[in-house]
């Protein structure tokens, strides 16, 4: 009698960052014993990036094109390509994921369609959608802020009688700072609303209900609270500083963790509660709030592992490997959320400004920091640049770790003061 062959353990990434965690995920997926297998709907758009298309290249047993907003269409995909089957087990498919905020409901869709590991699809929509978050937190008494959505300008003189200027306009779904201004006169607010209303689809071509969430404008200190939720147990890993850019954008220059602020931690008993509020159930939040003189008050709930290598800083400061343990859990493994160290860890951001680069420092510069872990510079001679309106709009960064995250954070402020380029 023939023995059934052995398969894979497979793992589908549906989508990914260009840069970042996304191409680090598949390699680290490797290095667990796993087989990634890439879900997209167009793999050219990743060749932009040479690094991302090696890694995909090298790790991918299977790129497999499908509708990526369809559930039931990546559903189908994965069992008839890696397959035939009927079930994950008959194709060897522990488990589905994303990296990218954009894809995390379709995900969380695909594997409660095909009984794997993930967060609940209702909780993971309701963390996705700003609007769903404000109001599942409004009806369960979480702090956050005043807002209302409005279609159109026609209701500007109303939304005014009830959230007074100075406000903030952002875009139900989407990330990275992109399209979120703090409005201080009518025709700020009028122009904020119309770009976002008069858009039919976000940033990466997903249909969007038009128009734009109006908030209060909170003031204070910004952080975020990284979570980790397993067998019905949340475990706040820790607070992270945010260091923003000037108005009228909210682009984030900086990290450090854990907090160096005294009363942070106020800010994680909220989170437990936001994150009640959504019925979120599974995996890695990243979850923004805003320490003012009323206290915590909620920004914005992640339902993934935060951006701009904040598992990065985590890892570096405790010692627990979180998108590691990301992969753990969403190919049906225990994470080990057990710290190792107790350390600090920064990230600084280089900002260019509007102009023309003349020259880049040499990165060799960095050798004369020993507490800089990683670095990276994309200013070059020549490149047209200006002022971060968006995540995206960032030179590079230098992340770094030291005994205490007040260490950290001064070594990485030294070190970035020396990739910065100069302009023509």
């Amino acid at each position: 009698m023939t023995a059934a062959p052995v398969l894979p353990r497979r793992l589908a990434f549906l989508e990914s960052n260009l840069t970042g965690t996304g191409m680090r995920a598949l390699r680290h997926a490797v290095d667990l014993g796993l087989t990634p297998v890439f879900v997209t709907s167009d793999p050219a758009k990743y060749d932009v990036e040479p690094e991302t298309a090696r890694a995909i290249r090298e790790t991918a047993e299977h790129v497999l094109v499908c509708d990526t907003q369809d559930p039931e269409a990546i559903a189908k995909t994965l069992l008839t390509s890696l397959g035939p089957g009927e079930t994950p087990g008959d194709v060897g498919l522990r488990g589905i994921m994303t990296v990218m905020e954009y894809y995390v409901p379709t995900a969380a869709a695909v594997a409660h369609r095909l009984g794997l590991p993930g967060l609940d699809p209702e909780a993971a929509g309701r963390a996705r959608d700003k609007l769903r978050t404000r109001t599942a937190c409004a009806e369960h008494g979480v702090s956050a802020p005043a807002f209302r959505f409005v279609r159109s300008t026609d209701e500007i003189d109303s939304l005014l009688r009830e959230i007074p200027l100075p406000c903030v306009v952002k875009p139900i779904d989407e990330s990275a700072s992109i399209g979120v201004r703090i409005c201080h006169t009518v025709e700020q607010l009028t122009d904020g609303i119309r770009e976002i209303a008069e858009s039919p689809v976000n940033s990466k071509g997903q249909p969007r209900i038009p128009g734009a969430l109006v908030e209060e404008c909170v003031f204070g200190h910004e952080v975020s609270v990284e979570t980790f939720t397993f067998a019905g147990k949340t475990t706040v890993l820790g607070v992270t500083d945010k260091l923003l850019g000037t108005t009228p954008h909210f682009v984030e220059l900086g990290h450090t963790f854990p907090s160096t602020v005294p009363h942070a931690g106020r800010a994680a008993d909220l989170v437990l509660e936001a994150l009640d509020a959504i019925g979120f159930d599974f995996g890695p939040a990243h979850t923004e709030v805003k320490l003012t003189p009323r206290g915590p008050v909620l920004i914005e709930i992640n339902a993934r592992t935060g951006g701009d290598f904040i598992p990065d800083l985590v890892e570096q400061a405790l010692g627990i490997p979180l998108l590691e343990q990301s992969i753990v859990a969403a190919s049906g493994g225990v994470p080990d959320l057990v710290p190792t160290r107790a350390e600090g860890a920064a990230i600084r951001f280089l900002a260019g400004r509007d102009g023309v680069v003349d020259q880049a420092p040499d990165p060799a510069v960095m050798a004369n920091f020993p507490g800089v872990v990683a670095h990276r510079s994309k200013a070059e001679p020549g490149r047209a640049t200006r002022y971060p309106r968006n995540s995206h709009d960032r030179l590079g960064h230098v992340l770094t770790r030291a005994a205490t995250p007040a260490l950290a954070a001064a070594e990485a402020d030294a070190a970035l003061c020396h990739l910065a380029p100069t302009y023509r």
